[in-house]
């Protein structure tokens, strides 16, 4: 996401191979930026695209704005709940708390 040629937003969308999943990652707002919307924005952009890749489900690992992903209809979930390819890729010393969303 740019204004005046500044990223001020950003969000990666990772397929998870031999799964209709992806993960959301990188979710990140200029601190000056965080009140306007921009990160549901940038979510939306993420979902538009995943439902265009053939996903049907989005996952994401946080440590810190779980409340802000269940605000945007994120569940909590489980590594044992991710596809294979994702689960053994799982830090467990970062202690991640494991979101999904249908799309």
């Amino acid at each position: 996401m740019e204004k005046d040629n500044l990223i001020i937003g950003c969000a990666a969308l990772y397929p998870i191979p031999d799964s209709r999943a992806g993960e959301l990652a990188c979710v990140a707002v200029l601190k000056e930026y965080q009140k306007d919307g921009r990160a549901k924005l940038l979510l939306s952009h993420i979902e538009e695209k995943g439902t265009e890749l053939g996903m049907n489900e989005i996952y994401t690992l946080t440590t810190r704005t779980a409340h802000w992903f269940i605000e945007q209809g994120f569940t909590e979930s489980t590594v044992e709940q991710m596809p294979s390819n994702r689960k053994a890729l799982y830090n467990y010393q970062r202690n991640s708390k494991v979101f999904i969303k249908s799309l």
